[in-house]
C-alpha cells in the first residue's frame, strides 16, 4: 500500500475511534445530567466550567440545550448591560437551571424547536446519532420542567427577534432592572461580533462555521442534508415526544405573555 494511502487509512481509523470515544463519554454523562447535586460537583471540579457556573452574586443565568440561541442571548445581554456582571451560561445542563432556581437567581431557559436544534447540534458534534441528540434534548427539558415557576422561558424566535422583551419579562418576574436589548443594526452587529469572539476563544482563535452561534449558510445546507435521518422510526418516535415537550414550554411562555 502506498505511504499516502496508509496515512489516509490510519487517519480514518483514528477519527472513527475518536468519534466512538466521544459518543461513549456522551452516554456515560447522561445520568449525571439528570442528577443535580452530582452535576454541580462535576462542574465545580473543572475550572473552565466553574467559571460560568451559577453562584451567589451571579446576575442572571441564561441556559438551554445547545444551538438554542445561547451565545446570541449572552452577547445581547452583554451589549445592553456591559461585561462586569457575572452571567451563568453555556453549561448546557438542566441541573444548571435547577441550581440557579435554588439560589433564587434570575434565570432564562432557552428553547428551540427540537428538529432544528438537534440538526444544528449534529453538525457541531458529528460523533452522535440523531437518536442520541434527541434523547439529550428530552433529558434537558424534562429535568428542567419541574422548576418552571423559577425561570422565564425564552423561545428561540423571540430570543433572536425580541430579546429586549425577554429581558422585560425577567425584570418583571425577578424585580431586576436590567437594560433591555434593542434590535438595532448597530446592536445586532455588536452582538454578532461578541458571538464570534466567544467562538474564537472556544476554537483556538478562528471562527468555525459549524460551531459559531450565528446564522450560517454552510450550516443551513448541511442541516437539510441531515434532516431525513430524523424520520427513522426510533428517532421519529422520540422526536414526537420532544416536540410535545417543546409545545409545553412555548405554551407556558405564551400564557405568561398574556
Amino acid at each position: 500500500m502506498p505511504i499516502g494511502d496508509r496515512h489516509h487509512q490510519n487517519g480514518a481509523v483514528l477519527a472513527t475511534l475518536l468519534r466512538s470515544a466521544d459518543r461513549a463519554r456522551h452516554h456515560a454523562r447522561r445520568p449525571v445530567a439528570r442528577a443535580p447535586y452530582l452535576w454541580d460537583l462535576a462542574m465545580l471540579v473543572r475550572p473552565e466550567k466553574r467559571e460560568t457556573l451559577a453562584r451567589r452574586g451571579t446576575a442572571i443565568v441564561i441556559e438551554g440545550f445547545l444551538r438554542s440561541g445561547n451565545t446570541f442571548s449572552v452577547a445581547a445581554f452583554r451589549v445592553a448591560n456591559g461585561h462586569d456582571l457575572h452571567v451563568g451560561r453555556h453549561l448546557h445542563g438542566a441541573p444548571h437551571v435547577l441550581r440557579a432556581v435554588r439560589l433564587g437567581l434570575p434565570t432564562v431557559v432557552l428553547v428551540r424547536e427540537p428538529g432544528d436544534a438537534v440538526l444544528s447540534y449534529l453538525i457541531r458534534r458529528d460523533s452522535l446519532t440523531p437518536h442520541d441528540a434527541v434523547l439529550e434534548y428530552l433529558d434537558f427539558y424534562r429535568t428542567a420542567w419541574p422548576a418552571r415557576e423559577g425561570f422565564v422561558v425564552g423561545p428561540f424566535d423571540r430570543v433572536t427577534g425580541d430579546f429586549g422583551g425577554v429581558i422585560d419579562e425577567v425584570n418583571a418576574r425577578f424585580g431586576t432592572s436590567f437594560m433591555r436589548f434593542e434590535h438595532t443594526p448597530e446592536n445586532e452587529a455588536n452582538a454578532f461580533r461578541l458571538v464570534e469572539d466567544m467562538n474564537r476563544l472556544e476554537s483556538g482563535g478562528e471562527v468555525v462555521e459549524t460551531h459559531v452561534g450565528r446564522p450560517s449558510g454552510a450550516r443551513a445546507r448541511r442541516k437539510e442534508e441531515l434532516r431525513e435521518l430524523l424520520s427513522r422510526p426510533r428517532t421519529a418516535a422520540r422526536l414526537r415526544e420532544a416536540e410535545a415537550l417543546f409545545q409545553r414550554y412555548t405554551d407556558l411562555a405564551a400564557q405568561r405573555a398574556r
